[in-house]
């Protein structure tokens, strides 16, 4: 029993290195994640600085985050180090082209040429945009490589608790002699365990949340001057243009849709991974949307000399049902767009049909997507879902994109209680598969309607403190027939409120002096401002979809627009607040599906 009880303190003693040896690399790694989180946004805002106290600020955040980094990177930098880790954490550290660990270290030089005391010139602000895009392209990578990290610390942490659980049957069994020397170690080190990897799960929790804000920071400054790329280059569609003039709008128009489709790309993957994104169940026909969705690409693909086909099976149920329409549109985007994509001089066929699913389990779908396109090879479909991967480095120079897509239809498609497959032949073409459950639709199919075309005769209050903004709105609304005032903020836009008495206003959310949630509280409240209780407020903002609409119904909004704002779902807003009679020779049986008065 002594023999047994020694053996038992023994493998508590390996455990518990083993559990330290993962605590110290996460700990590392986070190190590593949140300083290159701090040097990128000091980096990227330091160029903005408007005076030397806050150049200053940045460049002493930039010097404790480059202190932070290098510690870490000098603890990896041995083969001893690196060999600690696991060995999916070691590929990445190794991999020969962008080894982290070099480009952590140009990272670093090109942080301290910033913070060098010397005078500013061009090559301080060349290191600094340097730096601040690598630290960028690093998160990523040393991200999975603390994914893989945590992943091992859990396998370790549950062995070592099926150790210590044996090692306390030997102790039971033992001599008192055991008991004092096995048991009571052994119970001790399994609770220090366990502390070291809530602190190590806390530290990851808070490099997680540092980067959540950081995306949703930088979503908001790209997104607002977006929204007047975009804006503008539908206002100026409807004027003359030669045809090269309207060739390069298009171009314009489709490039800035493409950052803003890479944006959202971004982002819906990181609230699908944080469990924040929630699945809307409506009635709608399934059929519709693939024709609907498929047919977005048809410009796409006539360029490329690709055919589109559609084609559903019959069903005796039909295909009205009730799902999660949005998450089938949005999957079904990213893979008709891959397939035409990846397809020159070919067909991308898109099927619906029903499948068997288990007795007495719901309706099931297979949705299939196939291409006549490159293909993938067998090595690159064990990946072929992973974040940030495409199937190999050429892909990405020719095609482009940021191998987010088919992450998200995954994670999409998991969600809805489903799954997807792949099959490819290199050279033939591919075809993705997702079989998902869907429900009896629970009202009648409502009869389509034709769009329309109307003016209104109101008078619309814009408050934006972007000037842009201002414009591409102002005229969106003037060729509405609206008579149109601009508020540059919060204060200003009581004060036209009370004076102008408008029927309607666009507010921006955020603003200067007083933001939009502050003032509608204003206006809402406000006794003078004629019908302030009931005045139609829609709220404006450039944050990804659904951030602020719990604030903006808690102050009385009347409704939400996300940026950058395009005519249809201006015309569907204003449609949503006034009758059918308030617009100009407008017949009630001609608007659209899903507007109403």
């Amino acid at each position: 029993m002594l023999v047994a009880s020694i053996a038992a303190m023994w493998i508590v003693l390996a455990g518990r290195e083993a559990v330290a040896t993962q605590t110290r690399n996460t700990t590392c790694i986070d190190t590593i994640l949140l300083s290159l989180s701090e040097m990128a946004i000091a980096l990227h805002q330091i160029e903005d600085a408007d005076n030397v106290y806050r150049v200053s600020a940045f460049e002493s955040q930039i010097r404790q985050a480059v202190v932070a980094a290098d510690e870490a990177h000098t603890a990896l930098s041995d083969e001893k180090g690196v060999n600690a880790f696991s060995p999916a954490a070691q590929d990445i550290l190794r991999q020969a082209t962008f080894n982290p660990l070099q480009e952590l270290s140009e990272v670093i030089s090109l942080a301290e040429i910033v913070v060098d005391p010397a005078e500013v010139d061009e090559a301080t602000h060349t290191a600094a945009n340097l730096a601040s895009d690598l630290a960028y392209r690093l998160m990523p990578f040393f991200d999975r490589i603390r994914q893989y990290e945590l992943e091992a610390a859990e396998v370790i942490a549950d062995r070592q608790v099926i150790y210590g659980a044996a090692a306390l049957l030997v102790s039971l069994c033992g001599v008192v002699f055991a008991a004092l020397f096995a048991h009571l170690p052994m119970e001790q080190y399994v609770l220090n365990a366990q502390r070291d990897i809530e602190r190590s799960q806390r530290a990851a929790e808070a490099a997680s949340e540092a980067k959540t804000m950081f995306l949703a920071t930088m979503s908001h400054e790209i997104r607002t001057p977006l929204n007047g790329v975009l804006g503008l280059a539908d206002v100026l569609s409807d004027t003359k243009l030669d045809p090269d003039q309207r060739r390069m709008l298009g171009m314009i128009s489709s490039s800035g849709n493409n950052l803003l489709q890479m944006i959202n790309d971004i982002l819906d993957l990181a609230k699908l991974e944080a469990g924040k994104t929630s699945l809307e169940f409506v009635d709608f026909d399934l059929e519709m949307v693939c024709r609907e969705t498929t047919e977005l690409f048809s410009g796409q693909a006539v360029r490329r000399n690709v055919r589109l086909n559609v084609e559903s099976a019959h069903s005796e149920a039909g295909w009205y049902l009730h799902g999660a329409q949005g998450a089938v549109r949005q999957i079904l985007s990213n893979l008709v767009g891959n397939a035409v994509k990846f397809t020159e001089n070919g067909t991308v066929s898109v099927r619906l049909e029903d499948v068997p699913g288990p007795e007495g389990a719901p309706r099931f779908v297979r949705l299939s997507v196939r291409d006549e396109g490159i293909g993938i090879s067998p090595d690159s479909l064990k990946r072929i879902f992973d974040q940030f991967e495409q199937a190999d480095a050429s892909t990405t120079t020719r095609f482009g994109g940021t191998g987010l897509g088919l992450a998200i239809v995954k994670h999409l498609t998991e969600t809805m209680n489903g799954h997807v497959q792949v099959s490819s032949v290199v050279d033939e073409g591919s075809e993705f598969s997702l079989v998902f459950p869907v429900a009896k639709a629970l009202a009648r199919k409502q009869a389509s309607k034709t769009q329309f075309t109307s003016t209104f005769d109101k008078r619309v209050l814009v408050a934006d403190d972007n000037k842009v903004n201002q414009m591409v709105a102002q005229k969106l609304l003037q060729k509405l027939g609206c008579d149109v005032q601009l508020a540059s903020n919060g204060l200003e836009a009581v004060n036209k409120a009370r004076s102008w008495a408008p029927d309607l206003i666009l507010m921006d959310v955020r603003m200067p002096v007083m933001d939009g949630l502050q003032a509608t509280r204003a206006i809402r409240m406000d006794a003078s401002i004629p019908g302030s209780a009931t005045l139609p407020i829609v709220g404006l903002s450039a944050n990804t979809r659904g951030e602020h609409e719990e604030a903006i119904a808690s102050v009385g909004m009347s409704g939400y627009l996300h940026k950058p704002i395009n005519r249809e779902a201006l015309v569907a807003e204003l449609m949503r607040h006034w009758t059918t009679e308030d617009a100009d020779g407008l017949d009630p049986n001609d608007l659209p599906s899903g507007l109403s008065a």
